[in-house]
């Protein structure tokens, strides 16, 4: 039997992404608990937009890349792939969930007639094509916890618009506390698929997250557990306030606060669009109606670690929350 005989690791690319990435994308980014979710499922419900909730692998790739834990090059390479072809299963209604109970149900975001007629219609990659010649469509990634490496994104790719979604920190780390995120529980065995460290801290292996800065592991697990939800937003935000504040002014990005979000939907929307360049539906205003009649959480502020509340109030004091 002849074995392959496999030339040098150096001599491979992906390089068929370059030329089938001839689509318009934009990307939701901010921490987890902040209404990316919600925003994402509106501006998922315009004429010939797609959103795509949180896809693992495009978070992942991003992360390992950014982290220098496979070399930049490659990883664009890989999620530019990876994007091209999220996006061709995206419109042919292969990845979108059908779940009506789900926040981002397929079936809140379009009609039923466009559902059925994409089912039937759209079969290959050739109709993807087509559908992408005729219609000009826009694919909406909705990331988490990817600020840091926002040059990456940007560079991968090219043209992309970004909105930054931003809640009250104290709001943030409640619901994360609530979730159970960043308890001992998890830190010891975590069940998030994501980059962890290794750190024994008094004969106990923890797992800390890849986001704690490597001089701060023993104050991360020293924390208690709002406190550390509440490190987990300022760590998510501060690294990018320079690069946002530059993006904004260049017209590439939009901050996009929550409270906005539910107390001015409609203005708010309209904004996004003109932003986007996109066209709302009869179900974007299905989805406006729900939103704007939101209650905003009340907000809890525990005893907090003095220089960990100073962070938070000037976060929320920069973007006025």
């Amino acid at each position: 039997m002849k074995k392959i005989i496999f030339s040098d690791q150096k001599d491979f690319s992906f390089s068929s992404a370059e030329r089938l990435f001839n689509f318009r994308t934009a990307i939701i980014v901010g921490a987890c608990r902040s209404g990316k979710t919600s925003l994402g499922t509106l501006i998922g419900s315009c004429e010939f937009v797609d959103n795509i909730e949180e896809p693992w692998t495009a978070k992942i790739i991003t992360l390992i890349s950014g982290l220098k834990i496979i070399p930049e090059g490659l990883g664009k390479e890989i999620l530019l792939n990876f994007i091209t072809e999220v996006c061709n299963e995206t419109t042919l209604f292969r990845t979108q969930s059908f779940r009506p109970t789900d926040m981002s149900s397929i079936w809140s975001q379009k009609s039923n007639k466009e559902i059925i007629e994409r089912l039937t219609k759209y079969e290959s990659r050739k109709d993807v094509q087509d559908y992408i010649n005729k219609n000009n469509p826009l694919y909406l990634l909705n990331l988490t916890e990817v600020q840091s490496f926002l040059d990456l994104l940007l560079k991968t790719m090219k043209g992309t618009k970004l909105i930054n979604v931003i809640r009250n920190g104290h709001e943030v780390a409640h619901d994360c506390m609530h979730k159970g995120w960043f308890s001992n529980n998890q830190l010891e065995k975590p069940i998030k698929a994501l980059p962890y460290k290794k750190y024994n801290y008094n004969g106990v292996l923890f797992h800390i997250p890849w986001w704690v800065s490597s001089d701060e592991e023993e104050l991360f697990i020293k924390y208690n557990e709002y406190e550390r939800c509440l490190y987990y937003w300022c760590q998510t935000l501060e690294p990018s306030l320079k690069k946002i504040e530059d993006l904004n002014r260049e017209g590439k990005c939009k901050n996009i606060t929550y409270l906005q979000l539910i107390s001015d939907t409609r203005s708010i929307f309209s904004e996004i669009c003109d932003y986007l360049d996109i066209v709302p539906t009869f179900k974007s205003n299905e989805i406006i109606e729900k939103l704007s009649s939101r209650e905003r959480n009340k907000i809890y502020q525990e005893k907090v670690d003095f220089n960990l509340k100073e962070r938070v109030n000037h976060l929320n004091e920069y973007y006025e929350l």
